[in-house]
């Protein structure tokens, strides 16, 4: 008998070291497929960055040729600009020459009207002295005619000679006003058009410092019109090797998409045949523990189905006692709460359940400290309410909400439609608690459905882990 007790003990310790294994290799199939998944979503989001820098590439290729052309445009703009301007310089340079000549002209004229003037002040000055003369003529006319009287019949002839020569003085005093008051006209006139004149002459010496500033200026924009054209031409060889480095870029994204196009398909392959040996891990698992072989699994069913049990229960005595309705705990129309992320939904049965199951399903969780989680989805995988560590009022983090406002979440997985389509008494799996969305965690789960009034709701499940 002590040798049929030792071999036993062997025996139910090698089938513990089993159970153990594959247990272990369930969870190791779930995190590598975990793994996998999380790398297929940074996939999801280099493909989009991928697009996003392909479109970069693009614009910026498109902006390159832009300038390629307006460069092009602009050269020949400015050449087109150096030849009429050359053009322009010569007609300009002619111009200014004849100005030039102009003013030098208005110079001229100058100095010579103001020799006029000198000439018409000695004519004025000679008509004076001849106005004097016959002054001096006529006062000796008027003596001659008195001695000519005094003579007689004697000094007849030397009168008339005296009356003609005071005729003569008096057409040279008439003369003489005729040209000073000429002159003194002339004088006027001349002195109006030397004032303008020598005004001419030194607005001609200012436009003749013009001249030279417009001069100065023309040069000055030929300059400036060559460098604008040597600049542009640097430009357009820049331009030409960016867009030379450009068009590498886009040949390197190329190459870079076909190769992630075929490893992410590789990977997404890997992915179902890891999702699948999860899915058969799960299955081993969930026999081995119907088998009896890992108890304790089997002690945590036991638990999970009298929670079960003792839901079913309250809800039950809720309907009979009217505090709730069928109607309301089987109420499918998910309303969606605004402005949730992850989203979020409210049914007929969201207050009662908070109100009555999550205190249960807080106690569940309290129960033993390899428990990480409890809760009641119905067969859509909706979660009426949760923990209260995970029915949190939302913040607006997307990080914080995933992980602490899980109240009111849809959640139905590959593992979880299985759970759903069973009809055995429990089903048995390993899944990955996402955590706060980024970061997930590996636990043991059983489902037990939850049956209210011969009808069943969805499943009451217990979330745990013995590492």
């Amino acid at each position: 008998m002590e040798h049929v007790a030792v071999a036993l003990a062997r025996t139910n310790k090698s089938i513990d070291g089993i159970s153990r294994h594959c247990g272990e290799v369930t969870v190791g199939c779930s995190d590598v497929a975990g793994v996998v998944n999380k790398v297929l979503e940074s996939f999801a989001s280099l493909r989009a960055e991928h697009d996003a820098l392909k479109g970069t590439v693009k614009a910026l290729d498109d902006d390159q040729k832009k300038v390629t052309d307006a460069c092009d445009e602009a050269r020949l703009l400015s050449q087109r600009a150096i030849e009429r301007l050359g053009e322009g310089r010569r007609h300009i340079r002619s111009s200014l020459t004849q100005i030039t000549d102009l003013l030098d002209a208005v110079q001229t004229l100058t100095r010579h009207v103001t020799g006029f003037a000198a000439a018409m002040e000695q004519v004025k000055t000679s008509s004076q002295e001849i106005e004097q003369i016959a002054d001096k003529t006529n006062i000796l006319a008027l003596n001659a005619a008195i001695e000519a009287r005094r003579a007689g019949e004697a000094g007849r002839t030397f009168t008339v000679v005296a009356n003609e020569v005071k005729s003569l003085a008096g057409d040279a005093h008439r003369a003489s006003n005729e040209i000073t008051r000429t002159i003194e006209a002339l004088a006027g006139e001349g002195e109006q058009v030397i004032a303008r004149i020598k005004s001419g002459a030194e607005a001609s010496e200012q436009a003749k410092s013009s001249v030279a500033g417009i001069e100065r200026a023309i040069e000055m924009v030929s300059d400036l019109i060559v460098e604008v054209d040597n600049q542009n031409d640097q430009i357009s060889r820049n331009t030409g090797t960016i867009s030379t480095h450009v068009h590498q870029v886009q040949e390197v994204i190329e190459g870079y998409d076909r190769a992630a196009g075929k490893n992410e398909e590789r990977l997404r392959h890997a992915h179902h045949r890891i999702e699948a040996l999860e899915l058969t891990a799960s299955g081993m698992f969930d026999a081995l523990v119907k088998a009896g072989l890992s108890p304790e699994d089997s002690l945590m069913v036991e638990r999970a189905q009298g929670y079960a049990r003792e839901v079913a229960e309250r809800t039950e005595r809720a309907i009979a006692e009217g505090e709730l309705s069928a109607e309301a705990l089987f109420d499918r129309e998910y309303r969606e709460i605004a402005g949730s992320n992850p989203k979020r939904y409210r049914t007929r049965l969201t207050d009662w359940a908070d109100r009555v199951w999550q205190p249960m399903l807080d106690r569940y969780s309290e129960a033993d400290p390899r428990i990480m989680a409890s809760a009641c989805t119905d067969m859509n995988g909706f979660l009426p309410t949760h923990l209260s560590k995970h029915s949190r009022p939302p913040t607006g983090d997307v990080v914080h909400d995933t992980q602490f406002c899980r109240n009111g979440r849809k959640i139905l997985d590959t593992i979880d439609q299985k759970a759903k389509a069973s009809g055995e008494p429990y089903m048995m799996a390993v899944y990955r608690h996402e955590g706060d969305g980024r970061t997930y965690r590996v636990v043991r789960n059983v489902y037990v459905p939850l049956v209210v009034a011969g009808r069943r709701w969805g499943d009451v499940e217990l979330a745990y882990s013995f590492d």
